[in-house]
């Protein structure tokens, strides 16, 4: 009796490992918006019966990256409208949070933050882009629970896994990520400093930067598409 909760926390651990492929591959334009998904060619793709890929389906609606139209499911996906809708929602929630966390003044979890930019910095000189955004979503996840906020850590958490993918993209797009450490480094001075409109402008000013290059990794992705449908 003891053995079915391990089966099923597998399986759940398998469903989301699935869902966080799918998810990088309708941000990167593997999948476009309106195109149908069929259980049997993903669960090849992937290696999985069909149950992990209904239970990533599960989640990926939840996320608003599909949607569940009978007789099967469909591609939302990520668009440029999309792309900005995703970082605008992040400024607002990171720039409140980085006013209130200035207002904490909470050491020990700026602490906490400096050893997130202490991995990035790891991260960059070992070329290492997982490493780097591991510790970079770390590093903001941090600034939203510092903030003390239950309800905009809870919010922030809900996108967290798309943050994440997007992120991904990005620093796979030539970025210097030894100066983008060096951003995150300045963003930790001025709120350590107690500067609540000086941090929220550096922030803004990072959350720009990344949102230009993902609408590049798009594009790219939408033109990569475009050739192969033309040689077809």
């Amino acid at each position: 009796m003891r053995s079915v909760p391990a089966i099923v926390i597998q399986r759940e651990a398998l469903g989301s490992q699935v869902a966080s492929a799918l998810r990088e591959a309708i941000a990167a334009g593997e999948f476009v918006r309106g195109e149908r998904l069929i259980e049997a060619d993903l669960a090849e793709r992937y290696g999985v019966s069909r149950g992990p890929i209904r239970d990533a389906f599960r989640i990926l609606q939840v996320e608003g990256l599909l949607e569940n139209q009978q007789p099967g499911v469909v591609v939302i996906g990520i668009d440029h409208d999309s792309i900005n809708e995703l970082y605008s929602l992040r400024g607002a929630i990171e720039g409140l949070a980085v006013r209130l966390a200035v207002g904490r003044h909470d050491e020990k979890r700026f602490g906490t933050l400096q050893r997130h930019v202490e991995a990035m910095q790891c991260a960059a000189q070992a070329d290492d882009p997982a490493g780097f955004a591991q510790a970079d979503v770390a590093f903001h996840n941090e600034i939203c629970l510092i903030s003390g906020h239950k309800r905009l850590a809870d919010v922030w958490q809900r996108y967290e896994a798309i943050m994440m993918t997007l992120l991904r993209l990005t620093i796979s797009l030539e970025q210097d990520l030894s100066a983008s450490a060096a951003k995150h480094l300045e963003l930790l001075d001025l709120i350590r400093a107690g500067d609540p409109g000086a941090a929220e402008t550096e922030l803004t000013n990072h959350l720009e930067g990344s949102r230009a290059r993902m609408v590049r990794v798009w594009e790219r992705a939408l033109e990569r598409r475009r050739s192969v449908q033309a040689r077809i």
